[in-house]
């Protein structure tokens, strides 16, 4: 299901938003991840009692209540109830499966997904390789998207798939850890082809975050905050040059704009201030953007994950989903589940620049975020179950203590 959500076999317009073979398959495979879990929620093989999977199920229903205030309430509905489903069935599957089950299927399946965006990349051009605006003529260029989309969606999952094969390589067994390590090599090709900068990016935090917590602690914050340091006195002393070598039309401009970005966020913004409390109504961004002038026909969405939430759902929703993160990050923190915080950090900081996991139908963003939330909230489960436990012996030891205390100073 998570392979049919997550890859694209056709090619059409991008401002075709018609339902064809592809759309109404994906809506059958999201479909069926909403009827998964609420099987299992009937069956009471799936448990909802968390504060934090609540907090995410007001969140994502205020996305669905948002529909009311969408021009076009069926796209709205169409798009909002499969990212609950989503959610839901992601719960199931950590639930069932198991974390380590489910990073393990999460990475092979990049893998195949990076195998035969490879071969669709050199054997079918037209299908896996982008196509943009080259000056005044718009084609192909060198960017890979193969059956992912885009470059940035194969950049994205291609970057996830390394950080969790770094992060869980040391949990990994046997022929999985061979058949991991085979797989990092289409994904690691894609990465690089895809050209996907801010995937990288937050690819490299995440991996300077993995490198500081192991070893010499000390020693490894020094040897970054040098390396910030010197990056940092490159960009004053040469900033033209280091930001043009860093862009693909090698003007400045591209980086400091984000890619046109922040002209898109301006516009967004305006919207956003016309109608504060509600918003448009989930997934309307790609209809209402497209449509001003300002903009152009493939400003399809508000190109950051909080403005996407907030243009949706307005200050409700979006104050719902600050709620939910703060409540998911906390619990986080309290039971050391860092590998699934760097996973959620990774989206945290790629959603500056692209809306996922909040990018209309469900991606292999929105699976691997809501993995991640689930994966905390299991893992909380078992450090307050932990918590108990140690606190039952403790007083069973003090009980224990005192009626020995009260057996020997009682007369013989």
């Amino acid at each position: 299901m998570i392979f049919a959500a997550t890859t694209i076999f056709r090619i059409r317009d991008y401002t075709d938003k018609s339902i064809d073979f592809q759309v109404m398959f994906k809506m059958m495979c999201v479909g069926l991840s909403l009827v998964v879990p609420l099987v299992a929620l009937v069956s009471r093989r799936m448990s909802l009692a968390d504060p934090i999977l609540g907090a995410w199920l007001l969140t994502l229903l205020s996305l669905v209540m948002s529909a009311t205030q969408a021009d076009n309430p069926v796209l709205s509905l169409m798009n909002s109830v499969p990212m609950l489903g989503c959610f839901l069935f992601c719960v199931w599957m950590t639930q069932r499966l198991g974390e380590d089950v489910v990073v393990n299927l999460l990475i092979l399946l990049v893998g195949g997904i990076a195998v035969i965006s490879l071969v669709v990349y050199f054997a079918y051009p037209e299908l896996g390789r982008m196509h943009a605006w080259l000056g005044s003529e718009f084609g192909e260029n060198n960017r890979i998207q193969g059956i992912a989309g885009t470059p940035n969606g194969l950049g994205s999952m291609t970057s996830m798939a390394l950080i969790l094969t770094i992060l869980y390589f040391r949990r990994l067994k046997g022929r999985m850890r061979s058949l991991v390590l085979l797989a990092a090599i289409p994904i690691a090709a894609c990465l690089v082809m895809s050209n996907s900068r801010m995937s990288m990016a937050s690819l490299l935090v995440c991996l300077t975050i993995y490198i500081m917590r192991r070893g010499n602690r000390a020693a490894n914050i020094g040897m970054v905050a040098l390396v910030v340091a010197f990056v940092g006195a490159l960009l004053l002393a040469a900033p033209d040059l280091i930001l043009s070598s860093l862009a693909r039309s090698g003007q400045a401009s591209e980086i400091t704009s984000g890619t046109g970005r922040s002209e898109i966020w301006t516009v967004v913004i305006e919207h956003i201030a016309a109608r504060p409390v509600a918003g448009y109504g989930y997934a309307m961004s790609t209809t209402i953007l497209p449509q001003d002038p300002r903009l152009f026909s493939v400003a399809a969405h508000c190109h950051n994950m909080y403005l996407e939430v907030f243009f949706s759902g307005g200050i409700i929703t979006f104050a719902l989903l600050l709620v939910a993160l703060a409540a998911t990050l906390y619990a986080g923190l309290r039971a050391s589940c860092f590998e699934p915080m760097v996973v959620m950090l990774f989206y945290l900081l790629r959603g500056i620049t692209e809306p996922a996991p909040f990018d209309n139908l469900p991606s292999f963003a929105g699976y691997t975020f809501y993995l991640a939330i689930a994966i905390i909230v299991l893992r909380s489960r078992q450090f307050r179950a932990k918590e108990l436990q140690d606190q039952a012996m403790v007083a069973r030891s003090l009980l224990d203590r005192c009626r020995g205390n009260l057996t020997a100073g009682a007369p013989a």
